[in-house]
C-alpha cells in the first residue's frame, strides 16, 4: 500500500511537469541550476571558513592563516583546477565551476580584467564627449560596513549630506546589507556623486552581502565571492545592471586597491563607459586618516571653491602629497588615481597622475550668460550655536553666469561664511545676530550686493528638544548627561558618554500613568556593534536594545496598569572601541494622557471655566504671575495677547451672563 501511495505522487508529479507551459519548466529548471551552482560556492566557503576558523583560534598569524586557507583550497576538490592564483596581499583568487572567488584575510579580519589603454579612453570621449558637471544634483554614498566596523567613521556621513546641501539635491545611503549589488545598481543613475566608502581589493568593491549575485556574474568576473555571505563587485557589474545611462557622475572610491595596477583600470573604465564622467580611486591599501585628509581638502575645493576635477586634484596632491598623507615613504603607499575621458589608466598607477579633467560639481560655464538681477534666499535665518545652514544665491536668469562672489560676514565671532557662485555655507560661532552678504563681481569690478540677516540662537533645553509639539514632560540625566542637538534636521537629545569606555549615560523621564495609556518617541544609535542603547521602565528592558547605524524608527509603550512609570534610555558603553557618532538619540516623546483640552476661559487647566480662572488670568495681566498653564485657553478673545479684557469675559461666563 506504501509503495502504491509513492508511485501516485511520483505520477502526480510528472503530470504537472508534462502539463507546465514549457517556458515555465525551463524557469524552473534553470533556477534550480542556479542554485546549485552557488550551491557549490556555499559548499567550498564553508570548508575554507572552518580552515580559517580554526587557524584564527590557535593564534595564527595572518600570513599563517592565508597559506592554511590556500592548502585547503588547492586541495578543495570542487575548485577548478589551475584557477588558483598565487598569494598575494594576504589573499588569492580561485574559480569554482568558472566562478571567481577571491579570498583576502584583511578584508575579513581586520576592523578598519582586461587592459585599459588610451585608444579605449578616446571611444569612450568620442561617444559621451566631455560633459562637464553632473546632470543630477543627488548624492549616493554606498557603505556596506557601516554599523558592522568600528573604523567606519561619520566621516561620509557627513561628507555626502554637505554635497547635497551644496548641490541642492538629496543624500542617499546604502548601508549594511541593503548595499547589495542590486540596490547599488538600481540607484547609481539617479546620483550625480556616488561615494563608495568600504573595503576594497584588486578593483572590486566589499559587500557584507551577495544577495542578488549570480552566478553569471560570478563567472563573468563581474563579481567575486568573498564568503559564504558577501561578495565583490566591480565596475563591469554596474555596467551590465543599471537600467539606464549615469548621469555624468563622479565617483568616488574611498576603497583600497580600487585603481591597483593588476586590475589595469577594468573597474573605472566599466563605469565610464556606463555613463560617468569622472572615477576617482587609490592604487594601493590606504589608510583611513589620509584619505580623509584627501577626501576633505578635494571635496572643500569643488563644493567652496567650483574648481575642476583637475584644479582640486593638484591643489590636493600639492598640499597633502602624492601618496597617502600618513605614509612616511612612497613604497607600497596609495596613490590617488583619476580616470575620465581625459585621463586615461596611467601606465605605472604608483606614482603621481597629471590629471585633466574639467569636470566641475556645479557643470561648466558655457557661453557668458549676464545677469539681470539677483538676491539670497532666505533673506533672514536662524542657525543654532555650532550648526551650519545654507543660503543660496537667486539669479535671473536661472542660467546667468558670467558673474563672481565674495562672501562677508560683518561679525565672524557670530557667523562665519564659506561659499562659492551658488550657495554659501553659515556656520554659528558665538550668540548674536550678524549680516551676511555677497559681492557681486562682473569682470572683477563690483556691480553690487546681496544681504541676508542671521540670528544665531542658542539649543533649547534637553526638555524642550525632546518634547513633541504641545508637550510638556520634564526630563532629568545626570552623569554623562544627555544634550541637545540637531541631527536629521530635527532638535533631538544625544547621550553624553562618548569615548568613555564602561560608561552608562541615562535620560530619565517619570510619569504617573493610568492603565492603557501610552508613552511614545522616537530614537536611533550610531555606535559599534557592542555599544547599545535601550529603553527601560521601572528598570526592565523593553524590546532589544538597538546598535550600529540604524535611522530613527518609532516605539510605543502602553501601560498595563495604573501606577508610577519610570523610563529610561540609556546608551551602555563596553570596555573598548569607539565607532560612528558613539551615541543614542532620542526625539519626538509623547504622552497620550498628558493632552491639555482646550476650554475657552480655562486658565488652571481644571476642566471648567470660572471665577478663579478669571483672577488668575487678571494677576497675569497685572504682571503678578508671569505663567499660565494653558495660555491658548485663557485668550479667549483669541487676539494673542491674554490682558484684563479677557478675565472680564471669564467672570461674565462664570456669573452666567454671557457664553464662551
Amino acid at each position: 500500500m506504501k509503495i502504491k501511495r509513492i508511485a501516485g505522487i511520483l505520477l502526480i508529479a510528472v503530470l504537472l511537469v508534462l502539463a507546465m507551459p514549457a517556458g515555465l519548466a525551463r524557469g524552473a529548471a534553470d533556477s534550480a541550476n542556479e542554485k546549485a551552482r552557488l550551491g557549490l560556492l556555499d559548499k567550498v566557503w564553508h570548508e575554507l571558513e572552518a580552515v580559517e576558523r580554526e587557524c584564527i583560534d590557535s593564534g595564527a598569524g595572518a600570513g599563517e592563516v592565508t597559506a592554511a586557507v590556500y592548502r585547503a583550497a588547492v586541495s578543495n576538490r570542487l575548485a577548478d583546477e589551475g584557477s588558483l592564483s598565487a598569494i598575494r596581499n594576504n589573499g588569492f583568487t580561485f574559480r569554482v565551476s568558472g566562478m571567481l572567488c577571491n579570498y583576502n584575510y584583511k578584508n575579513r579580519n581586520t576592523a578598519h580584467g582586461s587592459s585599459v589603454d588610451a585608444q579605449l579612453l578616446a571611444d569612450i570621449a568620442e561617444v559621451y564627449g566631455t560633459r562637464n558637471g553632473a546632470e543630477e544634483l543627488n548624492v549616493l554614498l554606498i557603505g556596506p560596513f557601516y554599523g558592522q566596523d568600528a573604523n567606519f567613521t561619520n566621516q561620509y556621513p557627513n561628507e555626502a549630506a554637505s554635497i547635497a546641501e551644496a548641490t541642492g539635491g538629496s543624500f542617499t545611503i546604502l548601508s549594511t546589507a541593503n548595499a547589495t549589488g542590486p540596490n547599488i545598481a538600481a540607484a547609481m543613475p539617479d546620483a550625480g556623486v556616488v561615494l563608495m566608502d568600504s573595503h576594497g581589493a584588486d578593483g572590486y568593491l566589499g559587500l557584507t552581502t551577495n544577495e542578488g549575485i549570480t552566478s553569471e556574474d560570478y563567472q563573468n568576473g563581474w563579481a567575486s565571492s568573498s564568503g559564504s555571505d558577501s561578495a565583490y563587485i566591480d565596475g563591469r557589474y554596474i555596467e551590465h545592471h543599471v537600467s539606464r545611462q549615469l548621469p555624468n557622475s563622479i565617483i568616488w572610491m574611498a576603497f583600497c586597491e580600487g585603481m591597483i595596477k593588476s586590475n589595469h583600470g577594468e573597474t573605472g573604465a566599466a563605469l565610464l563607459r556606463a555613463g560617468a564622467g569622472c572615477v576617482y580611486g587609490y592604487s594601493q591599501a590606504v589608510t583611513f586618516g589620509g584619505e580623509y585628509r584627501y577626501e576633505t581638502h578635494f571635496w572643500n575645493n569643488m563644493k567652496y571653491n567650483d574648481t575642476t576635477v583637475a584644479q582640486a586634484f593638484n591643489a590636493m596632491t600639492a598640499d597633502l602629497g602624492n601618496w597617502d598623507p600618513l605614509m612616511s615613504s612612497s613604497s607600497g603607499s596609495a596613490f590617488p588615481v583619476v580616470m575620465s575621458p581625459v585621463d586615461p589608466y596611467p601606465s605605472n598607477p604608483d606614482s603621481h597622475q597629471t590629471v585633466r579633467c574639467d569636470w566641475k560639481l556645479f557643470g561648466a560655464e558655457a557661453e557668458p550668460v549676464e545677469l539681470e538681477s539677483f538676491s539670497l534666499d532666505p533673506d533672514e535665518i536662524d542657525i543654532y550655536i555650532g550648526t551650519s545652514s545654507a543660503v543660496h544665491f537667486d539669479r535671473v536668469p536661472e542660467n546667468a553666469n558670467d558673474y563672481d562672489l565674495e562672501w562677508h560676514s560683518d561679525d565672524e565671532s557670530i557667523a562665519t561664511v564659506i561659499g562659492n557662485d551658488n550657495v554659501v555655507r553659515i556656520t554659528g560661532t558665538g550668540i548674536g545676530s550678524a549680516r551676511i552678504w555677497c559681492d557681486v563681481l562682473v569682470n572683477g569690478a563690483s556691480i553690487g550686493r546681496a544681504y541676508s540677516s542671521v540670528n544665531i540662537i542658542p539649543l533649547p533645553p534637553i526638555s524642550e528638544a525632546l518634547n513633541a509639539e504641545g508637550g510638556s514632560l520634564e526630563f532629568t540625566s545626570t552623569s554623562y548627561p544627555w544634550q541637545t542637538v540637531l541631527t536629521d534636521g530635527r532638535l533631538a537629545a544625544k547621550s553624553g558618554n562618548k569615548g568613555v569606555n564602561n560608561s552608562t549615560s541615562t535620560l530619565k523621564l517619570v510619569l504617573d500613568m493610568q492603565a492603557g495609556e501610552t508613552l511614545s518617541f522616537d530614537w536611533k544609535v550610531s555606535s559599534e556593534n557592542y555599544d547599545k542603547l535601550g529603553f527601560y521602565a521601572n528598570n526592565q528592558l523593553q524590546g532589544s536594545q538597538i546598535f550600529g547605524a540604524p535611522d530613527w524608527e518609532t516605539v510605543v509603550f502602553t501601560a498595563q496598569s495604573s501606577g508610577t512609570y519610570t523610563f529610561e534610555w540609556r546608551y551602555k558603553k563596553d570596555a573598548s572601541v569607539h565607532a560612528l557618532d558613539d551615541c543614542g538619540y532620542v526625539d519626538n516623546v509623547i504622552y497620550s494622557g498628558n493632552a491639555v483640552p482646550v476650554i475657552p476661559g480655562d486658565a488652571d487647566c481644571s476642566g471648567a471655566a470660572d471665577s478663579v480662572d478669571a483672577l488668575l488670568i487678571l494677576r497675569y495681566a497685572l504682571g503678578i504671575v508671569d505663567t499660565l498653564p494653558s495660555f491658548e485657553n485663557a485668550d479667549v478673545t483669541g487676539d494673542g495677547v491674554v490682558d484684563s479684557t479677557d478675565s472680564l469675559l471669564v467672570l461674565r461666563y462664570a456669573l452666567g451672563i454671557i457664553s464662551l
